[in-house]
């Protein structure tokens, strides 16, 4: 685990440039996200809430299979699409603004909650989802960081899920263990009517 945490170091230090402009633009998206949500009721980009899995389980107009699956489905979107965008150099700023709308729209999302239900009706849900979507950005923003070890290389792909690459590994597993980890959390909370939407 050492030296999963060192090449996170090492590769934060080679891409300090760039690591410092997705945390500036993350952060400037964040405000843009949040502003959107209570100004535009969505903004330019408006996020369909009826469509989140985890709102429409919450909601109860679907079971845990629809819950893990969408939710899982929803990251894999994002996943792929900064994967096959790193693999050319020309194309890497179009997984940048894939990355940036991923972080938009998880802000939308969680400022919208708020909005709707009140934050006091949501403050378990709020604090469960703030720990979630802090975790995929975080995860995600290491991930494109990490692939661009890799782009225009001959076999990027196969370089990519390279069993010798485990930190790559490592980041790719993680998202999906805080995506079930996320459902069973929730699946659990509603089973002891904890959490509840209407």
């Amino acid at each position: 685990m050492k030296l999963f945490f060192d090449s996170i170091l090492n590769q934060i230090r080679a891409r300090k440039l760039l690591f410092i402009v997705l945390i500036i633009s993350a952060i400037v998206v964040i405000i843009l996200g949040v502003m959107s949500a209570i100004n535009f009721d969505g903004g330019v980009l408006p996020i369909d809430l009826s469509n989140i899995a985890f709102i429409k389980y919450l909601k109860g107009d679907c079971g845990v299979f629809f819950l893990i699956f969408g939710t899982i489905l929803n990251l894999l979107i994002f996943y792929l699409l900064i994967l096959l965008f790193c693999c050319k150099r020309f194309l890497t700023p179009f997984a940048i603004i894939f990355y940036l709308y991923f972080v938009y729209s998880q802000v939308v999302i969680f400022t919208s909650i708020i909005l709707l239900y009140g934050f006091f009706n949501t403050l378990i849900l709020m604090l469960l989802l703030l720990i979630y979507i802090l975790l995929e950005i975080v995860l995600l923003m290491l991930f494109l960081l990490f692939l661009l070890n890799y782009t225009d290389s001959f076999g990027y792909f196969k370089n990519c899920f390279s069993y010798n690459n485990s930190a790559l590994m490592i980041l790719n597993l993680s998202l999906i263990v805080i995506s079930i980890l996320f459902c069973i959390v929730l699946i659990v909370l509603k089973s002891f009517v904890i959490l509840l939407i209407f």
